[in-house]
Protein backbone atom coordinates (compact mmCIF):
# COMPACT_ATOMS: atom_id res chain seq x y z
CA UNK A 1 0.00 0.00 0.00
CA UNK A 2 2.73 2.43 0.80
CA UNK A 3 4.29 1.98 -2.43
CA UNK A 4 1.24 2.94 -4.43
CA UNK A 5 0.77 5.74 -1.81
CA UNK A 6 4.39 6.99 -2.93
CA UNK A 7 3.67 6.31 -6.45
CA UNK A 8 0.47 8.25 -6.42
CA UNK A 9 1.78 11.19 -4.65
CA UNK A 10 4.60 11.09 -7.36
CA UNK A 11 2.06 11.43 -10.16
CA UNK A 12 -0.05 14.18 -8.73
CA UNK A 13 3.45 15.84 -8.65
CA UNK A 14 4.95 15.66 -11.76
CA UNK A 15 1.32 16.17 -13.20
CA UNK A 16 1.28 20.06 -11.91
CA UNK A 17 4.60 20.20 -12.90
CA UNK A 18 3.37 19.61 -16.37
CA UNK A 19 0.39 21.58 -16.32
CA UNK A 20 2.74 25.01 -15.40
CA UNK A 21 5.07 24.16 -17.71
CA UNK A 22 2.49 23.37 -20.49
CA UNK A 23 0.17 26.46 -20.13
CA UNK A 24 2.80 28.36 -21.90
CA UNK A 25 1.70 26.90 -25.07
CA UNK A 26 -1.21 29.53 -24.90
CA UNK A 27 -4.39 29.58 -27.66
CA UNK A 28 -4.58 31.07 -30.86
CA UNK A 29 -4.86 34.51 -31.37
CA UNK A 30 -8.49 35.97 -32.12
CA UNK A 31 -9.46 37.65 -35.16
CA UNK A 32 -11.54 40.22 -33.94
CA UNK A 33 -12.40 43.67 -34.99
CA UNK A 34 -13.88 46.70 -33.72
CA UNK A 35 -14.93 50.14 -35.10
CA UNK A 36 -17.14 53.16 -34.04
CA UNK A 37 -17.38 53.66 -29.87
CA UNK A 38 -18.10 50.59 -29.04
CA UNK A 39 -15.41 47.09 -29.61
CA UNK A 40 -16.06 43.82 -30.63
CA UNK A 41 -14.17 41.51 -28.86
CA UNK A 42 -13.39 37.43 -28.47
CA UNK A 43 -12.27 35.83 -25.76
CA UNK A 44 -8.98 34.00 -25.97
CA UNK A 45 -9.88 30.38 -27.35
CA UNK A 46 -10.05 27.65 -24.66
CA UNK A 47 -7.76 24.86 -24.32
CA UNK A 48 -9.41 21.79 -23.03
CA UNK A 49 -7.15 19.35 -21.31
CA UNK A 50 -7.70 15.43 -20.97
CA UNK A 51 -5.84 13.56 -18.23
CA UNK A 52 -3.95 10.09 -19.98
CA UNK A 53 -2.73 7.11 -18.03
CA UNK A 54 -1.52 4.39 -19.44
CA UNK A 55 -0.49 0.97 -17.51
CA UNK A 56 1.15 -2.12 -17.92
CA UNK A 57 -2.78 -3.86 -17.23
CA UNK A 58 -2.77 -3.07 -21.21
CA UNK A 59 -5.01 -0.30 -20.74
CA UNK A 60 -5.38 3.73 -21.23
CA UNK A 61 -7.72 5.64 -19.40
CA UNK A 62 -8.21 9.04 -19.57
CA UNK A 63 -10.43 11.58 -17.43
CA UNK A 64 -13.64 12.80 -20.44
CA UNK A 65 -14.10 11.00 -23.59
CA UNK A 66 -14.75 14.30 -25.72
CA UNK A 67 -13.79 17.09 -25.84
CA UNK A 68 -14.69 20.23 -28.19
CA UNK A 69 -13.51 21.28 -31.51
CA UNK A 70 -9.80 22.79 -31.07
CA UNK A 71 -6.75 22.97 -29.08
CA UNK A 72 -6.87 19.99 -27.22
CA UNK A 73 -3.95 19.39 -24.25
CA UNK A 74 -3.00 15.68 -23.15
CA UNK A 75 -1.13 15.61 -19.94
CA UNK A 76 -0.22 11.57 -20.48
CA UNK A 77 1.06 9.22 -17.27
CA UNK A 78 2.79 5.96 -17.57
CA UNK A 79 2.10 3.90 -14.44
CA UNK A 80 3.73 1.00 -15.84
CA UNK A 81 7.25 -0.59 -16.00
CA UNK A 82 7.16 -0.68 -19.57
CA UNK A 83 7.63 1.75 -22.58
CA UNK A 84 4.29 2.68 -23.64
CA UNK A 85 3.18 5.80 -25.93
CA UNK A 86 0.01 7.72 -26.88
CA UNK A 87 -1.07 8.05 -30.39
CA UNK A 88 -3.95 10.20 -31.90
CA UNK A 89 -5.52 8.77 -34.83
CA UNK A 90 -8.85 10.21 -36.86
CA UNK A 91 -10.85 7.41 -37.92
CA UNK A 92 -14.66 6.07 -37.94
CA UNK A 93 -13.20 2.17 -37.49
CA UNK A 94 -14.20 1.13 -33.81
CA UNK A 95 -11.21 1.92 -31.48
CA UNK A 96 -10.83 -2.25 -31.63
CA UNK A 97 -11.10 -2.46 -35.38
CA UNK A 98 -7.51 -0.49 -36.60
CA UNK A 99 -5.51 -1.77 -40.05
CA UNK A 100 -3.09 -4.32 -39.01
CA UNK A 101 0.66 -2.45 -40.17
CA UNK A 102 1.34 -5.28 -43.08
CA UNK A 103 5.13 -4.04 -42.33
CA UNK A 104 5.86 -3.87 -38.80
CA UNK A 105 4.32 -7.59 -36.61
CA UNK A 106 2.01 -6.21 -33.95
CA UNK A 107 1.38 -2.55 -34.91
CA UNK A 108 -1.72 -1.30 -36.73
CA UNK A 109 -1.39 0.87 -39.01
CA UNK A 110 -1.17 5.07 -38.39
CA UNK A 111 -3.51 6.49 -40.98
CA UNK A 112 -4.53 10.56 -40.42
CA UNK A 113 -1.87 10.26 -37.87
CA UNK A 114 -2.61 13.56 -35.55
CA UNK A 115 0.30 13.72 -32.97
CA UNK A 116 1.78 11.35 -30.70
CA UNK A 117 3.75 11.59 -27.88
CA UNK A 118 6.34 9.34 -28.69
CA UNK A 119 7.77 6.59 -26.25
CA UNK A 120 7.25 7.43 -22.57
CA UNK A 121 9.50 5.48 -19.60
CA UNK A 122 7.91 3.81 -17.36
CA UNK A 123 6.92 5.96 -13.98
CA UNK A 124 7.77 8.97 -16.52
CA UNK A 125 5.51 11.79 -17.77
CA UNK A 126 4.59 13.33 -20.94
CA UNK A 127 2.54 16.13 -22.68
CA UNK A 128 1.04 16.80 -25.90
CA UNK A 129 -1.16 19.63 -27.29
CA UNK A 130 -3.23 18.80 -30.49
CA UNK A 131 -5.53 21.14 -32.42
CA UNK A 132 -8.77 19.05 -33.58
CA UNK A 133 -11.77 19.19 -35.70
CA UNK A 134 -14.77 17.89 -34.82
CA UNK A 135 -15.04 14.05 -35.99
CA UNK A 136 -14.70 10.75 -34.24
CA UNK A 137 -10.73 9.79 -32.98
CA UNK A 138 -9.17 6.66 -31.52
CA UNK A 139 -6.05 7.00 -29.25
CA UNK A 140 -3.75 4.21 -29.14
CA UNK A 141 -0.43 2.76 -27.47
CA UNK A 142 1.28 1.38 -30.90
CA UNK A 143 3.59 -0.57 -29.11
CA UNK A 144 4.68 -3.94 -30.31
CA UNK A 145 1.34 -6.22 -29.17
CA UNK A 146 0.07 -3.48 -26.73
CA UNK A 147 -2.88 -2.42 -29.45
CA UNK A 148 -3.57 -6.14 -29.84
CA UNK A 149 -3.52 -6.56 -25.89
CA UNK A 150 -6.27 -3.48 -25.80
CA UNK A 151 -4.23 -0.78 -24.99
CA UNK A 152 -7.06 1.72 -27.37
CA UNK A 153 -9.91 3.86 -26.64
CA UNK A 154 -12.57 5.80 -28.70
CA UNK A 155 -12.32 9.74 -28.72
CA UNK A 156 -14.93 12.05 -29.59
CA UNK A 157 -14.67 15.76 -30.41
CA UNK A 158 -17.15 17.68 -30.64
CA UNK A 159 -18.55 21.30 -32.66
CA UNK A 160 -18.72 23.59 -29.74
CA UNK A 161 -21.20 26.38 -29.17
CA UNK A 162 -20.16 29.82 -29.68
CA UNK A 163 -21.09 31.80 -27.21
CA UNK A 164 -21.96 35.55 -28.24
CA UNK A 165 -22.82 38.48 -25.91
CA UNK A 166 -25.01 41.73 -26.75
CA UNK A 167 -25.17 44.90 -24.71
CA UNK A 168 -26.00 48.07 -25.02
CA UNK A 169 -21.76 49.40 -24.52
CA UNK A 170 -22.51 48.80 -27.85
CA UNK A 171 -19.75 45.57 -27.63
CA UNK A 172 -20.71 42.20 -29.12
CA UNK A 173 -18.43 39.18 -27.88
CA UNK A 174 -18.13 35.90 -29.02
CA UNK A 175 -15.97 32.89 -26.56
CA UNK A 176 -14.18 31.71 -30.05
CA UNK A 177 -13.94 33.63 -33.25
CA UNK A 178 -12.12 30.09 -35.20
CA UNK A 179 -13.89 27.62 -35.36
CA UNK A 180 -14.11 24.65 -38.03
CA UNK A 181 -16.25 24.00 -40.76
CA UNK A 182 -19.33 22.33 -39.97
CA UNK A 183 -22.84 22.32 -38.28
CA UNK A 184 -22.11 25.24 -35.29
CA UNK A 185 -24.83 26.71 -32.86
CA UNK A 186 -24.27 30.22 -31.25
CA UNK A 187 -26.27 30.94 -27.96
CA UNK A 188 -26.81 34.40 -28.04
CA UNK A 189 -27.74 36.78 -25.29
CA UNK A 190 -28.97 40.16 -24.86
CA UNK A 191 -27.91 41.82 -21.97
CA UNK A 192 -28.70 45.11 -22.70
CA UNK A 193 -31.59 46.70 -21.73
CA UNK A 194 -32.57 47.53 -25.70
CA UNK A 195 -33.12 44.97 -28.42
CA UNK A 196 -30.29 43.98 -30.10
CA UNK A 197 -29.72 40.88 -32.48
CA UNK A 198 -26.94 38.47 -34.22
CA UNK A 199 -26.16 38.47 -37.86
CA UNK A 200 -23.80 36.44 -40.08
CA UNK A 201 -22.75 38.06 -43.31
CA UNK A 202 -21.08 35.64 -45.59
CA UNK A 203 -18.48 37.97 -46.41
CA UNK A 204 -14.81 39.26 -45.16
CA UNK A 205 -15.04 42.83 -46.55
CA UNK A 206 -13.56 45.60 -44.00
CA UNK A 207 -16.06 47.05 -42.09
CA UNK A 208 -15.50 50.85 -43.37
CA UNK A 209 -16.02 49.70 -46.57
CA UNK A 210 -19.72 48.07 -46.28
CA UNK A 211 -22.61 49.77 -48.13
CA UNK A 212 -25.12 51.44 -46.10
CA UNK A 213 -28.91 50.07 -46.42
CA UNK A 214 -30.28 52.28 -48.99
CA UNK A 215 -33.91 51.95 -47.74
CA UNK A 216 -33.34 51.90 -44.02
CA UNK A 217 -31.36 54.64 -42.31
CA UNK A 218 -28.84 53.17 -39.67
CA UNK A 219 -28.24 49.86 -40.99
CA UNK A 220 -26.03 48.72 -43.64
CA UNK A 221 -26.65 46.09 -46.36
CA UNK A 222 -27.54 42.25 -45.74
CA UNK A 223 -26.92 41.34 -48.68
CA UNK A 224 -24.68 38.40 -47.93
CA UNK A 225 -26.97 37.32 -44.98
CA UNK A 226 -26.82 33.72 -44.05
CA UNK A 227 -28.52 33.43 -40.91
CA UNK A 228 -29.36 35.67 -37.86
CA UNK A 229 -31.40 35.40 -35.20
CA UNK A 230 -34.11 38.01 -35.56
CA UNK A 231 -34.62 40.84 -32.78
CA UNK A 232 -33.66 39.35 -29.35
CA UNK A 233 -35.68 41.94 -26.78
CA UNK A 234 -33.58 43.09 -23.64
CA UNK A 235 -32.31 40.56 -21.36
CA UNK A 236 -33.46 37.60 -23.60
CA UNK A 237 -31.58 34.94 -24.96
CA UNK A 238 -31.89 33.40 -28.95
CA UNK A 239 -29.89 30.61 -30.77
CA UNK A 240 -28.53 30.69 -34.41
CA UNK A 241 -27.61 27.06 -36.13
CA UNK A 242 -26.02 26.69 -39.48
CA UNK A 243 -23.61 24.83 -41.48
CA UNK A 244 -20.42 27.19 -42.43
CA UNK A 245 -17.97 25.97 -45.04
CA UNK A 246 -14.64 27.72 -44.62
CA UNK A 247 -13.78 31.44 -44.96
CA UNK A 248 -14.08 34.81 -43.66
CA UNK A 249 -17.51 35.80 -42.26
CA UNK A 250 -18.48 38.85 -40.66
CA UNK A 251 -20.96 39.00 -37.60
CA UNK A 252 -22.78 42.24 -37.13
CA UNK A 253 -26.04 43.47 -35.06
CA UNK A 254 -27.83 45.40 -37.57
CA UNK A 255 -30.59 47.43 -35.16
CA UNK A 256 -30.32 50.91 -36.54
CA UNK A 257 -26.96 52.73 -35.44
CA UNK A 258 -25.40 49.57 -33.86
CA UNK A 259 -22.90 48.71 -36.53
CA UNK A 260 -21.56 52.12 -37.00
CA UNK A 261 -21.40 52.28 -33.06
CA UNK A 262 -19.12 48.54 -33.35
CA UNK A 263 -21.22 46.16 -33.06
CA UNK A 264 -19.04 43.74 -35.80
CA UNK A 265 -16.72 40.88 -35.88
CA UNK A 266 -15.12 39.05 -38.15
CA UNK A 267 -15.44 35.27 -37.43
CA UNK A 268 -13.09 32.40 -39.47
CA UNK A 269 -13.97 29.30 -40.33
CA UNK A 270 -11.08 26.93 -40.26
CA UNK A 271 -11.01 23.49 -42.83
CA UNK A 272 -11.11 20.34 -40.60
CA UNK A 273 -7.13 19.69 -39.58
CA UNK A 274 -5.54 16.75 -41.39
CA UNK A 275 -3.01 14.18 -40.25
CA UNK A 276 0.20 15.47 -39.20
CA UNK A 277 1.81 12.49 -41.84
Amino acid sequence: MKDLRDKAIRVATVIIAIVLTLAGFGGVANAGISSGSGTSTAAADPITTVTATLGDDMRITLDRYSAPAGDVRFLVSNLGHATHELVVLKTDLAADSLVADPDVVGKVEEELHMGETGDVSGERFSGLQLRLGPGSYVIICNEIGHYMAGMHVAFTVTQPIVNVTLDDSMTMTLDRTLIYTGPIVFGVTNRGSVTHEFVVLATSTSPDEMQADPEEAGKISEDTNIGETGDIPAGRYSGLGLDLAPGVYTVICNEPGHFSAGMHLTLIILPAPGGDE
